[in-house]
């Protein structure tokens, strides 16, 4: 499931310029195949559970983000997509079907394209949505293995980004809002006395050539870029550790400081090869 049903149908010059090339019709051939193909929140909750389910929810490449996507009124196309969790229970009753098992892996691929635009905003409401997506699964599964004797869940990055804390701000301050001292209460300021955010990027598009006061509504904006200490097109990923949780059958190798190699193999052997 996600967006990308560009990608799979045929190149039209009006209407689907990053369609397929070779004229196929992906959609078509999955639906002939006994697949249910489903374009919409409302097709997916339709769908049957015992079928094979394809689910692309955009007719671009992306969803949309989950602050536009929860918009008043949705940007774009995001009316009709589901969200991360919605589709996370949705692919857990159908994979559910299998008396075998199965393995299910979902991404909150946005919160990374966010960030890479040093939009904190809806990184972090993204990040948001991927913890409900968490919280979701872990309800789902405890219906049916309450102690998750049979379940293995592993929620980890493959990597983070130069986002980072500015300053001594005050206790319960906006994360995204300019930064207040914690002692004072009042608008920091730096060296040139301007004020600016908590959250920063080390590197990324906004870096201005002259820095200037910023106020609330500004920085609060959902368009709001927070600024940068490099200049670059896109904010880059950085090289610090990321978090790794583990929860249920074969979960206790996953602690430490491991490289991010070795997770594979843990997840090999818990599966039992």
């Amino acid at each position: 499931m996600g967006g990308g049903r560009n990608h799979f149908t045929p190149f039209n010059a009006t209407t689907n310029k990053a369609g397929r090339a070779d004229g196929r019709d992906l959609l078509a051939e999955l639906a002939a195949k006994g697949y249910t193909v489903a374009a919409t929140k409302a097709d997916m909750a339709a769908a049957p559970n015992n079928k094979k389910f394809i689910g692309l929810y955009s007719s671009k490449s992306h969803l949309e983000y989950e602050l536009d996507r929860t918009a008043t009124p949705p940007v774009g196309e995001g009316a009709n997509q589901p969200s991360l969790a919605e589709m996370t229970v949705k692919a857990i009753d159908i994979l559910s079907q299998n008396s075998n098992g199965y393995f299910l892996m979902v991404e909150g691929g946005r919160i990374d394209h966010a960030l890479h635009g040093t939009n904190a905003k809806r990184a972090l409401v993204d990040t948001i949505a991927f913890d409900n997506a968490i919280k979701a699964a872990l309800d789902k599964i405890k219906a049916t293995d309450p102690s998750f004797a049979n379940t293995l869940i592993v929620v980890t990055a493959d990597h983070d980004h130069t986002l980072a804390f500015n300053g001594y701000g005050k206790r319960g301050n906006p994360i995204l809002d300019i930064n207040r001292d914690y002692k004072t209460g009042l608008p920091s300021k730096d060296a040139d006395g301007n004020t600016y955010t908590t959250l920063v990027f080390g590197n990324g598009p906004n870096r201005p050539a002259l820095r200037a006061s910023l106020d609330s509504a500004a920085v609060l904006d959902d368009n709001y870029k927070q600024e940068t200490g490099v200049r670059l097109a896109s904010e880059t990923h950085g090289g610090g550790d990321v978090k790794l949780f583990a929860l249920g059958a074969g979960s206790k190798p996953f602690k430490g400081s491991l490289d991010n190699t070795k997770v594979f193999g843990l997840l090999k052997s818990a599966f039992g090869f």
